[in-house]
């Protein structure tokens, strides 16, 4: 039989999907298709941090009932975890949580046998076990997420997250070095460590996200990247020992969501503006060059024009390299759904597009900062004759050649932010 995986989302739902792909695979009864149109199973890995994800799944699934009517359809991911009856409506043959990965050649066996709907969500609840799963290598040969937590406990008056994730349950550092080993054995030169809150690593288990930085480096790994952190988990300790660790690149995602005070507090997030800063000026002490990359949501409910306006002084002011802006979405059983006060559409959509812009205009300055540099530059790809690749703090590279270079880490000279703004040219030295 041949599958395909759908994959929506973050990081970490990349991950699973990998792990789902592997344990098809490694039956021998399972091969990958090209699409899914081609496939007898399709698994759509959903997810639910915004109503826009939430529709695409639901009309991705729609589109492949309609275009291969005789596929096995698998929803699998955060949508089922949190609303069950939203999950039948999508008509997937099998429905899975957030819970039991683990089992997709099982339930998949199950229906082909008996033909009959399966539902399998099972509600998460505290003490639940980390659940080992582990890719088989990633196409690319580059680089390699690496779950290392699942779960988190912050309730942020936005967030469905808690909710469709569960507690924290952190990986087993010995696991974390030998999945880390498995990985630089199968090729790639950068880890990049993910889960649904990875500042809160090892609070289950006695452990620090240093302890895992640490035993990834012990793996081998040349290159180590953090995904998405909340900086208040993170003490100034572990910052600086971070800071020890050889390869760690200095990038860092960490949200602020608003750089006004009234609005983080409605948010319920667990720092102020002043504080938020205060993390990002020790990060750039303690890395060299390091870039800091960022989450804002507008229009949140309550959010007043001077609001606003705090958050546009502050992004400005603090100087990051990107910002993934978004919207308020108002997502059903959050506590921020139910204020009275929410923003009009039209105004949302015009804060988005005015933070947009001075977004650009900040990443063009952050790699204008760039030139005169030497990177270096983990390659990527090539095409229309140029290799192209990320340096330790993320900014994208590109070089001029007629020869691969995937999976080589050379040292560039950077000369130009190319009039896009989206990323530097250079030679290599």
């Amino acid at each position: 039989m041949k599958f395909f995986i759908y994959t929506f989302g973050c990081k970490t739902n990349t991950y699973e999907s990998e792990a789902m792909s592997r344990l098809l695979s490694e039956t021998g009864r399972f091969e990958e298709a090209e699409s899914y149109g081609s496939a007898d199973v399709v698994i759509v890995n959903s997810c639910m941090v915004t109503e826009e994800s939430e529709k695409k799944a639901k009309k991705l699934m729609r589109r492949i009932r309609r275009e291969n009517p005789e596929a096995v359809i698998v929803l699998g991911g955060c949508m089922p975890q949190v609303n069950r009856e939203k999950s039948l409506d999508t008509g997937a043959d099998i429905i899975l949580g957030n819970t039991d990965r683990s089992g997709i050649v099982r339930v998949i066996d199950e229906y082909v046998e008996s033909r009959k709907r399966i539902f399998s969500v099972v509600p998460h609840e505290r003490g639940e076990a980390f659940e080992m799963l582990s890719p088989m290598g990633y196409r690319s040969l580059t680089r390699a997420n690496l779950k290392i937590e699942d779960g988190c406990e912050c309730f942020c008056s936005y967030c469905v997250i808690p909710f469709a994730r569960g507690p924290v349950r952190s990986m087993p550092v010995e696991n974390v070095y030998n999945v880390a080993k498995d990985l630089v054995n199968a090729g790639h030169r950068e880890i990049v460590l993910t889960g649904i809150n990875i500042g809160m690593y090892g609070r289950d288990i006695g452990y620090t996200i240093y302890d895992a930085v640490k035993a990834v480096h012990e793996a081998g790994a040349e290159r180590i990247r953090l995904g998405s952190v909340e900086i208040d988990l993170i003490s100034d300790e572990t910052v600086r020992n971070l800071s020890e660790v050889p390869g760690l690149c200095p990038h860092f995602h960490t949200s602020l969501q608003s750089g006004s005070d009234d609005v983080l507090k409605r948010m319920l997030r667990r720092y102020d503006s002043k504080e938020y800063r205060r993390k990002i000026e020790l990060l750039r002490e303690c890395f060299d060059n390091a870039s800091i990359t960022t989450d804002v949501i507008v229009g949140f409910p309550g959010e007043s024009d001077e609001d606003f306006r705090d958050t546009v002084r502050f992004v400005r002011e603090t100087g990051f390299f990107r910002i993934h802006v978004f919207p308020y979405s108002r997502r059903e059983g959050t506590a921020a759904a139910k204020f009275t006060d929410q923003i009009p559409v039209e105004v949302k959509k015009a804060r988005t597009r005015e933070l947009e812009k001075v977004a650009a205009e900040l990443k063009r300055d952050f790699l204008g900062t760039q030139k005169g540099r030497v990177l270096n530059v983990l390659f990527e790809r090539n095409a229309a004759g140029e290799a192209r690749g990320h340096a330790e703090n993320y900014v994208e590279v590109r070089v001029r050649s007629d020869v691969s270079l995937k999976n080589r880490i050379m040292p560039v000279r950077i000369l130009e932010v190319h009039e896009s703004g989206e990323y530097v040219t250079g030679e290599i030295v």
